[in-house]
């Protein structure tokens, strides 16, 4: 049907947890416990894929053409990597959600001295964002110590000034008052990633949770009473995932939401490589992290395993993560490497409550590799998927995105919910 809707299958536990009011709040007496599964149909909506979209590739390819009207404002901060020996001497920054400046930006950067910058200049630097000052930063507070705070991971090779990443931002940021959840939100950029100036001859995995913990384990000391929760999207849901996992039932989120997740990084390489269309994919984003590569090429080309010449020559995604990534990280092969870093089995270990959402049309993060299974074996999850959407796609009609509502509508849910019975009670799950 041209105009119908996407058909959204929901895989889940056949017990999946129970969640109530949070403690405290007026109705936590009373209220009957609800499902992780109802609360999910409760806020994934229909989707209606714009007519002439109505295939994965479409729906993907239409990113390109996307208009890019979502101006998120951020204050950035250098963190350097907690390592407790020295030997991590990588650096990595946050980008956390602020209120637009009081002089408009047209005033600030219309100066005779102001050059206009390529996004392949080294001094380029994002719009709309600005640094923190140490002062600044040691400041940095909420004016509720328990309103909601968002940690957001991008996609592969990208960082805050994604559209995808602004356009999940926007309704959650925005006041209660302008029809908004209000919460906080911060964007993490890998390393070398959004701009970043990179310290070490390391980039970032798809198993790299270092940096993500560090980040939580910084906002949880900071604001103790905050829920935090966390958002990923593609190469970055796959990292959180796996944070998830390792975590466990010691996770300090409250709650996740993983958008395009490859889930299993290895079939996902395995299975572009066997199309046309697959090769373009996986040519296209190799050609991403090579542009990121030559970006910091004067720190990456310091490293003694990674041959920048094998590096230079990697047609497909896979051949960069064999020359590159995986020898950056000690392992033998890209397939080590894919097969260390995909997250499906960690999903296995997930104790916070998340919903996980792809199209099964997605070119890049396959059905074939869906955690269906996983999603049924384990009572934390609820995985949603649709017919049509492609990768981080999911335009509807007028170019609308269709994928921040279920974002919005589980975060707002899950302020208000906590689980009855949490990892570790007795009779927990």
């Amino acid at each position: 049907m041209m105009f119908g809707p996407a058909t959204l299958r929901f895989h889940h536990h056949p017990s999946p947890v129970l969640l109530k009011p949070t403690s405290g709040s007026p109705s936590d007496n009373d209220a009957v416990p609800e499902s992780i599964v109802s609360v999910c149909k409760s806020v994934v909506p229909p989707f209606y894929p714009h007519p002439f979209l109505r295939s994965g590739h479409l729906q993907t390819c239409a990113i390109l053409l996307a208009s890019d009207d979502v101006p998120i404002h951020y204050k950035r901060f250098i963190l350097s990597a907690d390592s407790p020996d020295d030997s991590d001497t990588g650096t990595f920054s946050i980008d956390v959600v602020v209120p637009p400046p009081s002089v408009p930006a047209s005033d600030i950067t219309a100066t005779p001295s102001k050059k206009v910058l390529l996004e392949t200049d080294p001094e380029y630097f994002p719009p709309r964002t600005s640094y923190f000052s140490d002062d600044e930063f040691a400041a940095w507070s909420s004016d509720s110590e328990t309103n909601p705070l968002v940690v957001v991971l991008h996609g592969l090779s990208g960082g805050s000034h994604e559209s995808y990443i602004r356009l999940a931002l926007e309704p959650i940021v925005k006041p209660k008052k302008d029809g908004g959840l209000g919460y906080d939100a911060l964007v993490v950029n890998a390393r070398g990633c959004g701009w970043t100036k990179l310290t070490s001859n390391r980039m970032f995995n798809a198993m790299f949770t270092a940096d993500l913990r560090q980040v939580i384990k910084m906002l949880r000391q900071r604001f103790p009473n905050r829920p935090l929760m966390g958002l990923g999207f593609s190469l970055g849901a796959n990292i959180l995932a796996n944070y998830l996992g390792e975590e466990s039932s010691s996770c300090p989120l409250h709650a996740a939401v993983l958008i395009s997740s490859p889930h299993d990084i290895d079939a996902c390489a395995k299975i572009m490589l066997m199309s046309f269309t697959g090769r373009q994919y996986s040519i296209f984003m190799a050609n991403n992290l090579k542009k990121l590569y030559e970006r910091n090429f004067d720190m990456l080309s310091t490293h003694p395993a990674v041959n920048p010449d094998d590096v230079r020559k990697s047609l497909y995604l896979f051949d960069y993560d064999h020359n590159c990534t995986a020898k950056a990280f000690g392992f033998r092969t890209g397939g080590e490497y894919y097969r260390a870093a995909t997250s499906v089995d960690k999903l296995m270990e997930v104790k916070v409550p998340t919903l996980i959402i792809n199209a099964e049309e997605d070119p890049i993060s396959r059905q074939e590799a869906f955690p269906r299974n996983e999603a049924e074996a384990n009572p934390y999850l609820c995985f949603v998927t649709t017919s049509i959407g492609g990768h981080i796609g999911w335009f509807e009609w007028g170019g609308k995105r269709w994928f921040p509502k279920p974002i919005l509508g589980f975060l707002d849910r899950m302020a208000g919910l906590e689980l009855v019975e949490k990892p570790g009670e007795a009779g927990g799950k």
